[in-house]
C-alpha cells in the first residue's frame, strides 16, 4: 500500500527529482552534485586523492569510480566527461 506521508506531487514549475536524478524534462543530476564531483576530480589532479578524501572513505578510488558510474548511467555525456578528468588522477602519489 501506498504510504501517504512519503509521497508529494511535484509540480511541472519546481525541480521534479526521485532518488538523486531529476526527472523534468530528461533525465539528470542535480548542478550542484555534478559541480561537486567535478571539484572534487579537479582536485585530485591538482593536488593529490588523500588530499580529497574528507570523509575518509576507506576505498576512496571505488568510491568516486561509483559516483561516476551514475552519473555515466543517467547522462553518458556528462559522465565521459567525468570519466576522462578521473583517469588523470595520479593514485601511486
Amino acid at each position: 500500500s501506498v504510504n501517504h506521508h512519503k509521497t508529494r506531487i511535484m509540480r511541472q514549475g519546481n525541480r521534479q527529482h526521485l532518488a538523486g536524478v531529476v526527472v523534468n524534462r530528461k533525465l539528470s543530476i542535480r548542478r550542484r552534485e555534478l559541480e561537486l564531483l567535478e571539484a572534487i576530480l579537479t582536485n585530485c589532479v591538482r593536488h593529490d586523492p588523500a588530499s580529497q578524501n574528507r570523509d575518509n572513505h576507506p576505498r576512496f578510488r571505488e568510491h568516486l569510480e561509483g559516483r561516476i558510474g551514475f552519473v555515466e548511467m543517467v547522462s553518458s555525456e556528462k559522465g565521459q566527461r567525468l570519466r576522462r578528468i578521473f583517469d588523470t588522477i595520479r593514485w601511486d602519489v
